[in-house]
């Protein structure tokens, strides 16, 4: 076939820059994926399609996944404790903590599914939301070591209910809300209420570990 040599040949395609990514983009898609799919659907291949580049390009951005989980988990706590305005009073203290604790967790079921499955959660701020109500609790009359141990009875009451409620599974054994017997008594479950008259039980309880407290030493 002849070429017609007053006839332009096409220009070679030109590959284009690869795009640049930064590590907050990773981070955010990262969540995204995390919170609507589990942890195990975060890879570096998951990432690149959400963000449409090669799953190098993430790796080289943001290094090991381990260390990407660990930083979700750090940057969603704090953003979180950073919303606390803690009040006066032990009591409502101890209701701030617990009812914004539980927001996290359903806002955010990264947090939750990483607390069952990684650890303790840690961050930078979290370590002040600890001594904060653990010292309300001390200075309401129980003795340090009971006060910490309180801490961890209504940040464990809170973990399971959140648990619970936000659980990505879907059997009836995991649910006992869905049982018959439950529904013969409530009529219609509501986690919001059960949230609330557990956190009363549990304040109510401290409050008369902090009245024993205050008849010992007195």
């Amino acid at each position: 076939m002849l070429v017609d040599p007053g006839t332009p040949s096409a220009a070679p395609r030109r590959r284009g820059r690869p795009r640049v990514l930064d590590r907050q983009q990773v981070i955010d898609a990262a969540t995204t994926i995390a919170n609507e799919d589990g942890l195990d659907r975060l890879s570096f291949r998951a990432l690149g399609a959400r963000l449409g580049v090669a799953p190098m390009t993430v790796h080289r951005t943001i290094g090991g996944l381990d260390d990407l989980h660990a930083e979700l988990v750090r940057r969603t706590v704090d953003e979180f404790t950073a919303t606390f305005v803690w009040p006066d009073d032990w009591r409502s203290v101890v209701r701030v903590f617990a009812c914004t604790f539980r927001d996290l967790m359903r806002t955010h079921p990264l947090v939750l599914e990483s607390h069952s499955r990684r650890g303790p959660l840690t961050s930078t701020e979290s370590d002040a939301v600890v001594a904060k109500v653990v010292g309300a609790l001390h200075r309401a009359g129980l003795p340090e070591r009971e006060a910490m141990y309180a801490f961890f009875v209504v940040y464990d009451f809170v973990v399971g209910h959140a648990g619970v409620q936000v659980g990505r599974g879907d059997s009836d054994a995991a649910r006992p809300e869905r049982h018959r017997v439950v529904a013969d008594v409530l009529g219609e479950h509501s986690y919001d209420e059960r949230f609330a008259i557990g956190l009363d039980i549990i304040v109510d309880g401290l409050a008369a570990r902090v009245a024993g407290a205050g008849t010992a030493t007195g």
